[in-house]
């Protein structure tokens, strides 16, 4: 298998079409500079290449070709001189590909690098000499090579996957990259509700439960019109929120908390107990099962398998749950 290079390269974008996901200018993708790793890319080595790869001008994330949502735009426009090899990227933004929102919004910050792909044909090498910490000859000139892909690189869209690449990463370009990125990032949402006391607005009615710090809102039913403010850290709601076009009104939200506190979870959507079945008839078919068994987890699968919209949230849960402790019961047995 020819064995494939990545070469990243720091861009300082200028111009953007916030209306187009346009990036307005000609970024330089690979330069004839000596590089981290003591190399060189002759420019006029694309030449070859470049027609084919006219031909489907993906712009990639971060190399992945596994994922077709990785391809989050193309380049307008690409062009070789022996300065190097410049390319116009344009985002897919704006339908659904979040990833290639994200993308374009640091390239819009100047907060871009982009990557070339390729499998080297000629090179040559040569003596690598130091002065003073810095190269001054390439230890290797790739002479001639065949561009796979280009991507935009180190694009994460949360702070644990920044830890987690500069753990990893020995990169300095890319190191760059992660401090600037996360200076990007929104803090995590706080939404400060200080009612304790049950309260009526013109939408809601609200009854506090506990005192924590909120970080979402949770849908318990939105066919009852019941929702939550949830604190992470605890797992826990703070105020159940209640829709007064519902019909609800202070008096019953109060006695459906009394019935309901310490009891519900939020809205299970039709993916998550698909793919809870999933991994639990998996584990029925390694481990066996016994009647009773297949007949609730026959009873289930038919259930969500014809979208049944009939079944109440807590028994949603209470299924999914009973499956479970009779699946460890029964592994536990063997």
């Amino acid at each position: 298998m020819p064995n494939i290079i990545y070469k990243t390269f720091r861009v300082d974008v200028k111009a953007v079409n916030e209306e187009t996901g346009e990036v307005d200018m000609l970024i330089p993708m690979s330069t004839a500079s000596i590089d981290r790793d003591g190399e060189s890319i002759n420019p006029m080595g694309w030449k070859k290449s470049l027609p084919a790869f006219k031909k489907r001008p993906v712009l990639l994330s971060s190399h992945d070709y596994r994922d077709l949502r990785k391809q989050i735009g193309e380049f307008t426009q690409i062009k070789v001189n022996t300065d190097g090899l410049f390319a116009k990227p344009k985002y897919y933004i704006n339908e659904g590909n979040e990833e290639a929102d994200w993308a374009f919004k640091l390239a819009s910050k100047g907060v871009a690098a982009y990557s070339v792909g390729f499998i080297p044909i000629k090179w040559t090498d040569g003596d690598w000499t130091e002065e003073d910490g810095k190269s001054t000859k390439p230890r290797r000139t790739y002479e001639e090579q065949e561009l796979l892909e280009i991507s935009h690189v180190v694009v994460p869209s949360n702070r644990d996957a920044i830890q987690s690449l500069r753990a990893t990463n020995t990169d300095p370009v890319i190191k760059g990259l992660l401090d600037e990125v996360e200076k990007e990032l929104p803090e995590p949402e706080i939404i400060e509700d200080k009612i304790t006391k049950p309260e009526e607005t013109d939408e809601f009615i609200r009854i506090p439960v506990r005192s924590c710090e909120v970080t979402a809102t949770i849908d318990i039913s939105k066919k009852e019109g019941i929702s939550a403010l949830y604190c992470g850290k605890e797992k826990q709601v703070r105020t159940y929120l209640f829709r007064k076009d519902k019909g609800w009104t202070l008096a019953k939200a109060k006695t459906w908390v009394k019935e309901h506190e310490g009891k519900t979870a939020h809205e299970i959507s039709q993916e998550e107990i698909v793919d809870e079945l999933d991994y639990l008839d998996s584990l029925l078919k390694e481990n066996g099962a016994n009647d009773e068994v297949k007949k609730i987890l026959q009873r289930v699968a038919e259930c969500y398998a014809t979208q049944d919209a009939t079944i109440p949230v807590e028994d949603n849960t209470k299924s999914l749950k009973l499956l479970d402790e009779i699946i460890k019961e029964q592994m536990e047995a063997k």
